[in-house]
């Protein structure tokens, strides 16, 4: 049964799944709580009175590690990382195991579970499929034919990912990589700890491989922790926390609804770049007058050299940073980004006759970053967002013109 535990970042639900492990049968039950940071890894270690394990990268690394750790019916805490490369051993011993004991999962934030797959070039790409060493099948599963001589090693990985069904090609180009649905079939209980569940990749996946899951809250009562029926937070709350920027620093680059995406990183002009990094250093130097250790910035990793500058470089925080509390402290925020789905996902998705929420998921995206601030603390902070459809997005979010907003956009 997969249980999808969706409450605002900081309503509890890690303490809630701290909680849930330490009211188990020590006997019966085993846990995998899988997390996206070490830090958080610790944390479960520390404050759960089960023993958990690390899978260590020793001897033939972690995933043989981690298979030792399954065949003893150890508790587990890792990485999303991990978890993401479990092959085939692997899940073939949680499959085996779970017959006899009960291994729960606990997912902390959704899953990355289709992605781009960018280690194979395009040359490559043509090169195996000219040499018939893959062929594409009618659902766009790259398909490995075995053949008696030897190929290059460096396409190994290439191997293994067709050969459990990991690896699609869209439109005869894009390849992404997909996790094999088939695990989340092998635990007894299964609990996704997130946020805006249906703005998620994970969501509309589950709904191409019609995997069943039911949608649940958390509060705080009497001291603990308790799931309840689902239920949407008061966003109104953090309108006079939430301080959004509204200057000439919106309006001296030109703005389109698709300026700041990732692709508008990789062809604008220099001037631009420019200007922009003179609205950061000005927002934080002038506008605010923030001292460095009460600032975060994000960009697209890509565009971080272009926009880097004096004072700001090293608070840099990676836009798809969550389930931290390491920048709690931060109360003045640059959010340079403008968030689209990958091409290729959306197309994938749009074969199953399912339409992704761009906005929602842009949307979503932004909070979990600007949740790592004080705002999580319920503490005012400050933020500049260059991007008028990111600014835009959480206007709508926090009401702050409630009678001009149409809830179908959400």
């Amino acid at each position: 049964m997969i249980t999808v535990i969706d409450s605002i970042m900081g309503s509890g639900k890690t303490s809630w799944a701290i909680q849930h492990v330490n009211e188990a049968d020590y006997c019966n039950d085993r846990f995998l709580y899988i997390t996206p940071f070490l830090d958080e890894v610790k944390r479960i270690m520390d404050k759960t009175d089960v023993d958990f394990f690390q899978p260590q990268n020793r001897g033939k690394g972690k995933l043989n590690n981690i298979n030792m750790l399954f065949q003893k019916g150890s508790n587990i805490a890792s990485t999303h990382e991990l978890f993401k490369n479990f092959d085939e051993n692997t899940r073939s011993n949680i499959r085996e195991i779970s017959q006899t004991l009960n291994y729960t999962l606990i997912l902390d934030e959704v899953l990355n579970v289709i992605e781009p797959y960018t280690e194979l070039k395009q040359g490559d790409l043509r090169i195996l499929k000219q040499g018939g060493w893959i062929t594409i099948d009618e659902d766009g599963f790259v398909i490995w034919n075995e053949k008696e001589y030897k190929l290059d090693s460096k396409y190994n990985d290439i191997k293994q990912l067709a050969i459990t069904k990991s690896l699609l090609c869209i439109n005869d180009t894009i390849l992404l990589w997909r996790y094999p649905p088939e695990i989340f079939s092998y635990f007894k209980n299964i609990y996704i700890l997130t946020y805006m569940f249906d703005a998620s990749i994970l969501k509309y996946y589950f709904d191409v491989y019609h995997i069943d899951y039911t949608v649940k809250s958390i509060i705080l009562e009497n001291g603990f922790y308790k799931i309840v029926d689902y239920y949407k937070p008061d966003t109104t709350k953090y309108q006079d926390l939430i301080n959004i920027y509204e200057g000439k620093l919106n309006e001296n680059i030109p703005c389109k609804l698709t300026s700041f995406s990732s692709s508008w990183f990789d062809t604008a002009n220099k001037n631009y770049t420019d200007k922009l990094k003179n609205n950061i250093y000005n927002y934080f130097t002038n506008i605010i007058n923030s001292s460095s250790k009460d600032i975060m910035w994000t960009c697209f990793k890509k565009a971080k050299n272009k926009l880097k500058g004096k004072g700001y470089t090293k608070q840099f925080v990676p836009c798809n940073c969550r389930s931290t509390n390491d920048y709690n402290e931060k109360s003045t925020l640059v959010y340079c980004c403008n968030i689209f789905f990958h091409p290729g996902i959306t197309n994938f998705f749009s074969k199953h006759n399912l339409t992704l929420n761009a906005n929602k998921y842009a949307l979503s995206e932004m909070i979990q970053w600007i949740w790592r601030s004080k705002i999580r603390n319920d503490e005012k902070i400050n933020i500049y967002i260059p991007s008028v459809r990111m600014r835009m997005l959480l206007k709508e979010w926090l009401k702050l013109d409630d009678e001009k907003i149409n809830e179908k956009s959400f």
